[in-house]
């Protein structure tokens, strides 16, 4: 098992046996078929205080992720330890967003039947964005989500989408950052959002390889959508380094862009001075997600 499992950070406050009230920790978790990542938040002082996240080998479909999630909670302490609240998004590209005028529970297999083939062995979920005044559905296959459930007893589950567009979309009606485009970056999966007038108009998450296979879909949903690069503000989220080839290719084709901000509603410890504040803005964000 060993293997499959490669950390990528691991990042803990000096002083965090201080901070050991179940009572006022949460822990927020990130799970996809590339990786696991969490955090845990001082709630008393709305500080974070650890982040550790892991790269997948060769996990190729969603029920391999029980056998590594086991491994993780057995070597783990942090996600043995007692938590006022425990959070986990589930990062896959499969969900299908619902306006609230036009949702219902009783349809919501036809929704998520529009972009993607329902699996019998999944349960399909329902999440509420309120800021986006819509729902977000989507399916976990059944033996994940059992093993979530029983690992991290009364997990708040929700998509990533859910998480991000919420989050994104409060910094930008209440003024934090104004792209008109946010790129969000991890291994494997990216997130394309794009904002009118404080609203978003477009959403959509691709698998990747390579960077080619990024720029491709990257550049089709500006050519659909009519924008040209050289004219529009783009925002860079995920952990992705200055010195990156993503990042030299984005200087070449946007004139205008930058690193988005990280989320201000709480503090971080000083050992996440060590991380850019564009790096795991989802996994930062997720409490702040109802």
């Amino acid at each position: 098992m060993q293997n499959i499992l490669k950390e990528l950070y691991s990042i803990h406050d000096t002083g965090i046996a201080e901070h050991n009230d179940p009572e006022k920790k949460i822990l927020s978790i990130e799970l996809s078929l590339d990786g696991f990542s969490y955090c845990v938040l001082d709630a008393g002082r709305f500080c974070y205080i650890a982040l550790e996240s892991y790269a997948f080998q060769d996990v190729k479909e969603p029920n391999e992720l029980s056998p590594v999630l086991d491994e993780l909670v057995r070597e783990k302490l942090l996600l043995t330890a007692s938590y006022q609240r425990i959070s986990l998004a589930f990062n896959t590209p499969e969900v299908t967003l619902v306006p609230s005028e036009l949702f219902s529970y009783s349809k919501k297999n036809k929704y998520l039947n529009l972009n993607t083939y329902q699996q019998e062995e999944s349960e399909i979920r329902v999440d509420k964005l309120n800021n986006l005044g819509a729902f977000g559905v989507y399916p976990i296959p059944k033996q994940l989500l059992n093993k979530i459930n029983f690992l991290f007893p009364a997990c708040r589950i929700r998509h990533i989408s859910t998480s991000l567009i919420e989050n994104l979309l409060y910094m930008v009606r209440y003024g934090r950052f104004s792209p008109q485009l946010v790129i969000h970056v991890q291994k494997g999966q990216f997130q394309i959002l794009f904002f009118e007038k404080q609203n978003l108009v477009f959403y959509n998450s691709y698998r990747y390889q390579t960077w080619d296979d990024l720029f491709y879909y990257l550049f089709f949903v500006l050519e659909q959508l009519g924008l040209d690069a050289e004219k529009i503000d783009l925002a860079l989220y995920g952990e992705i380094s200055i010195e990156s080839d993503l990042y030299k290719k984005i200087r070449l084709y946007f004139k205008t862009f930058c690193f988005g901000p990280r989320n201000d509603l709480y503090k971080y410890s000083e050992a996440f001075d060590d991380i850019p504040h564009h790096y795991f803005y989802n996994l930062l964000s997720l409490n702040a997600c109802g």
